[in-house]
């Protein structure tokens, strides 16, 4: 029971259907929450958008005003003396509908039109006024004649020269209020306000009847600081969406309120389709199970029986297709190259092994031959002059001198030549002086030997390394150069040692003929490039890598690393 429910047709039905059924539920409560959310958060970025756009059209309207009366002003060169007002203020009348008013440069009131008879001696006018000659650019105030016949005003006070100052009155009626009125209206379906600094109400458009409480619009306008915004207001009826955004230059606010409840409508259209969305996606898993089982699971056993047969060496049992989804095939296709390779390594072996073993046959053979035509000749020989010394030595001491002296070179000789036996066999230079010692005198054997051209160059920090990396290290640089000697025609070889704290890098480049390497190691063996395949299983044996770059008619260079222990 246990082995049927660790099988993979047992293991995609408990793990998509029973967890898909749970994630369905959970993301369903989840999606609805967060459609609500992102339809309350782009709401809220509309309506900023909104209170942005129609405070900034209102802020240049009323800044149009602003530079409207400093420029007639500047037109009327007798308005200065307090002469010319009324014709300015007709003038003006249109834009500045509230009057027009005079002071001087201690903020005394000089004249004024009819219209602006009731709100001239202010407080309010004389502290605008001030201000305006104080900073020497436009100021703006508002304000409140609830008595008037037109209720609000804006007061926009320009300075002239001779240090005075022109202050006219705009009924907030006559500005383009309604306009922004109609756009909130048309894109929200709520309401519209706008505030002064201290949180009186200029403005308000509220069609729909909106219950908004005036205290806490009030306090929004204290605390927005001149920045825009949005909040939502709780209080006893539903809750409001509120947005705003500041108008300058006179400091006012502009808010935009809209139902929260109108938002969450928005998204209740996802709640009613949740359920067949939910039997839709049960339904597609199904047929992805079913699909999968058909398409996926018996492909996939049929590999794993033919992949076991591969284990135990039918290398073509994977060579058919199998069936299934077309990456099933792949894998199938990408075994059988492992496979061929696997085969094709294992030939390679056989025949590097059987090279071997023919190689150290032949070294056998070699030394045999050369110990019995060489030195044992060479005894034999040595043998007769030492007889031939003896007898003469009686009879003729000067001549029996002379074969010694012969003796003594021959032996010299056969010294030479045993020497030469021996360091082919093993480098006694490795072992007592070190691996680059041995290397400078392998290069010089190489230049007496076959004429080549080699040049040595050690890099970095020279160390000793364990005996048997050194030895591997050197029949590596051994092996590459009699290679060059035998095959390569080569006039220039460069070998080059780099040392390095996780390693050394053995570098043999030569100018000769080159090759083309094979693609697959394997294939060293198969083209007879014994002594690069010997190189390369050295290379491996110690943690190493060996790379070969070769091009005809443009040399090769073998790389060899091994890592430092």
């Amino acid at each position: 029971m246990l082995r049927r429910l660790r099988g993979l047709r047992a293991q995609l039905l408990l793990w998509t259907i029973v967890p898909l059924a749970v994630v369905l539920i959970i993301l369903s409560l989840v999606g609805v929450t967060r459609h609500r959310q992102a339809m309350s958060q782009l709401v809220e970025d509309r309506n900023r958008g909104l209170a942005l756009a129609e405070a900034n059209r209102l802020g240049r309207e009323i800044d149009g005003r602003a530079a409207l009366l400093l420029r007639r002003a500047a037109g009327h060169g007798d308005i200065v003396q307090g002469a010319g007002l009324t014709a300015l203020a007709d003038d003006l009348q249109d834009a500045y509908s509230g009057g027009l008013a005079l002071f001087d440069a201690e903020a005394r009131p000089i004249a004024a039109s009819v219209e602006a008879q009731s709100w001239a001696d202010s407080e309010i006018a004389l502290t605008l006024a001030a201000r305006t000659v104080t900073a020497g650019q436009p100021q703006f105030h508002s304000h409140f004649d609830p008595t008037g016949p037109t209720g609000t005003h804006l007061l926009i006070g320009v300075p002239l020269t001779g240090g005075r100052a022109l202050i006219g009155a705009i009924p907030t009626e006559t500005l383009s209020l309604a306009e922004s009125s109609a756009q909130v209206e048309t894109e929200t379906h709520g309401a519209v306000f706008v505030l002064d600094a201290t949180g009186q109400m200029l403005h308000h458009h509220n069609p729909g009847g909106l219950a908004v409480d005036e205290k806490a619009l009030a306090d929004l306008a204290a605390a927005s600081a001149g920045s825009a915004g949005a909040t939502e207001l709780r209080g006893a009826g539903p809750g409001l969406l509120v947005t705003y955004a500041p108008v300058a230059p006179p400091g006012w606010l502009l808010v935009v309120a809209e139902h929260v409840h109108s938002v969450d409508v928005m998204g209740m259209s996802v709640v009613e389709v949740l359920p067949l969305l939910l039997l839709f996606v049960a339904l597609l898993a199904l047929v992805a199970v079913s699909f999968g089982v058909l398409n996926v699971v018996r492909p996939l056993q049929e590999l794993d029986r033919r992949a076991q047969r591969v284990a135990w060496g039918d290398f073509d049992a994977v060579k058919q297709p199998v069936g299934g989804v077309q990456e099933i095939d792949d894998l199938r296709a990408t075994l059988a190259q492992m496979a061929e390779r696997i085969r094709a390594y294992q030939t390679g072996m056989r025949d590097y092994l059987s090279a071997v073993t023919q190689a150290q046959e032949a070294e056998r053979a070699r030394l045999a031959h050369e110990l019995h035509d060489d030195t044992v000749q060479a005894l034999i020989a040595l043998k007769q002059r030492a007889q031939m010394a003896r007898k003469s030595l009686a009879a003729d001491p000067e001549r029996a001198s002379q074969r010694l002296d012969e003796l003594t070179g021959l032996i010299d000789g056969e010294l030479i030549g045993l020497r030469r036996l021996i360091g082919d066999l093993r480098p006694i230079y490795l072992e007592d002086l070190g691996f680059v010692p041995a290397l400078e005198m392998l290069t010089q054997q190489m230049r007496e030997r076959h004429g080549l051209a080699v040049q040595l160059a050690v890099r970095g920090e020279t160390v000793r390394l364990a005996p048997d990396l050194e030895l591997a290290a050197f029949r590596i640089v051994q092996t590459a150069l009699n290679n060059v000697a035998a095959h390569a025609e080569a006039q220039v070889v460069h070998v080059n040692v780099d040392f390095a704290a996780e390693g050394v890098t053995l570098t043999v480049q030569d100018d000769g003929r080159g090759f083309v390497p094979p693609d697959q190691p394997a294939d060293l063996v198969r083209d007879g490039h014994f002594g690069l395949m010997g190189m390369r299983e050295r290379a491996m044996l110690y943690g190493g890598h060996l790379t070969i770059v070769s091009t005809p008619g443009r040399g090769t260079t073998i790389t060899a690393w091994l890592p430092i222990r």
